[in-house]
């Protein structure tokens, strides 16, 4: 099996609905365990040769009120070996991007209107633009719109040695269980994924029909499960 961390995400927010949101598959297993980060306040993905300290530092930060753009600027500014790395993400009011000179060709990033793509050890540019244009195209929830997003990159070529991981993380005022899915090892993780989305937004109607079966009355709090970050 290969495990090369060559990678391709999207980090997005919805000022409407105060919604960030984060997406990623790679060429190595469980990315969903140190890639994504999202927050009330900002979404970050950290990718290439991962320092996940970069991510976690950044969300908690804009939580306290930082700019996004300034947290990962001082981060950078510090990490001795930057050269090696990719991050790129969005906050309340800035976004940042980060390609090092060291990231395995091809490698590269976009910025659009609430969102931020980047990629590396990819078939071709193409698969960040298909990642973007999907994004900005489709209907829908984050969820949905960050998973229509990872299948057109996926489309546009990919990962240029093929996926084998990958997961999304949203954080929304109302969390949901399809906020927080990964798909650690397959041999077509986006298409799992898709599955797993599926199924996870049934999860919450059927969970609740199983409860009304078990019990007469029941406070309905106990359903409110909340979401893992």
């Amino acid at each position: 099996m290969r495990h090369a961390p060559g990678t391709f995400s999207i980090a997005a927010r919805d000022p409407d609905t105060s919604t960030f949101g984060a997406a990623v598959t790679t060429g190595t297993v469980a990315v969903g365990a140190t890639c994504p980060y999202v927050s009330a306040t900002a979404a970050v993905v950290t990718q290439s040769y991962t320092n996940t300290n970069h991510g976690r530092d950044a969300v908690a930060r804009t939580d306290e009120g930082e700019r996004l753009d300034d947290v990962l600027d001082e981060r950078f500014s510090a990490d001795e070996n930057a050269d090696y790395r990719q991050v790129h993400g969005v906050g309340r009011d800035s976004e940042f991007t980060f390609t090092g000179d060291e990231c395995v060709a091809w490698a590269g990033h976009r910025v659009g209107d609430d969102y931020t793509v980047g990629g590396n050890m990819l078939a071709g540019s193409d698969v960040v633009d298909a990642t973007a244009e999907a994004y900005e195209s489709t209907d829908g929830d984050m969820a949905e719109r960050l998973v229509s997003a990872l299948e057109a990159g996926e489309s546009a070529g990919g990962d240029d040695r093929g996926e084998m991981s990958a997961a999304i993380l949203v954080h929304a005022p109302d969390p949901e269980f399809y906020h927080n899915l990964r798909v650690d090892l397959s041999a077509d993780p986006v298409s799992d994924l898709r599955a797993l989305l599926t199924e996870a937004r049934q999860a919450k109607g059927q969970i609740r029909s199983e409860t009304d079966e078990l019990f007469a009355d029941y406070p309905d709090e106990i359903l409110n499960f909340g979401v893992k970050y």
